[in-house]
């Protein structure tokens, strides 16, 4: 799968509308008309398949074109499917849809929703299990990039996302070294729409708190980083041997003069 190549969205869905094209000649008119773009970005696109050995001259599919679309519609099934799980409204579903496929690592991608689907399967590893010597055989020393989200808590029905989900960057990276072994998430602004005037509004996470072995920790949030221990989260291993963490952590938000209440979400991120 690292050789696949890593096209934007709009491109894979170039290719499958040539896909089901019957007539090829005039193809590039087509599927750009079907697309609604112009001519040019669908012409240099199919020419980078020609190179990459995924349409031959005349754009039609060779084999590893087959094989390469079939894997862009399995990855587009399995993100859309998790961002429906995860109570993501329609609305802005299409964007996060377009900001996984294009930025995020396929394998890694494949891995979070299919560990998504497994969790209904796990059986719980305690916190005092979670030793030095554990991580040694589930987390080699290194830096692993994990997929988040945050679930409102308390509530009846279904899980959602809570407004902090907005908070931080939705991949997020495990340091596992001599010094320590953390969570680090990178924070950015959080959008919204006042209930007074329905204006559009920007902020950020004001404080952010997490409970450790029963001492409540405050994180220091001048750096655009936070660092969460791991020794302060809940593991569960699911029998395909996937393993998920969680934590619950409360944060608040300032965005100009307004302050949004104390709120209080469930972090969880998928190894």
């Amino acid at each position: 799968m690292k050789d696949l190549l890593h096209p934007s969205l709009l491109q894979i869905n170039y290719l499958m509308t040539l896909e089901k094209i019957e007539k090829k000649r005039g193809c590039v008119g087509t599927v750009a008309d079907i697309c609604g773009v112009s001519h040019g970005p669908v012409s240099r696109f199919f020419k980078e398949c020609v190179n990459y050995g995924y349409l031959t001259e005349q754009y039609t599919f060779t084999e590893a074109g087959i094989r390469a679309l079939r894997m862009y519609e399995r990855i587009l099934q399995s993100t859309q499917s998790y961002l429906t799980r995860l109570g993501v409204s329609e609305g802005s579903r299409q964007e996060s849809l377009r900001q996984l496929i294009e930025n995020v690592d396929y394998e890694l991608l494949l891995s979070i929703t299919r560990s998504d689907t497994q969790v209904k399967k796990d059986t719980t590893i305690s916190q005092e299990s979670f030793t030095p010597n554990f991580l040694e055989k589930v987390l080699e020393r290194g830096n692993y990039e994990v997929g988040i989200a945050l679930h409102q808590v308390n509530r009846t029905g279904g899980p959602r996302l809570s407004m902090a989900h907005q908070g931080f960057e939705h991949i997020a990276v495990i340091r596992n070294n001599s010094r320590g072994s953390w969570l680090e998430l990178t924070i950015c602004p959080v959008h919204g729409i006042s209930r007074i005037d329905g204006k559009d509004m920007t902020g950020w996470l004001s404080s952010l708190k997490y409970e450790n072995h029963g001492q409540l920790c405050e994180v220091d949030l001048r750096a655009n980083k936070v660092r969460i221990p791991l020794s302060a989260c809940r593991f569960t291993r699911s029998s395909h041997g996937n393993i998920k963490g969680m934590i619950m952590i409360t944060v608040t938000c300032t965005a100009g003069k307004a302050h949004m209440p104390e709120s209080t979400a469930l972090l969880t991120f998928w190894m």
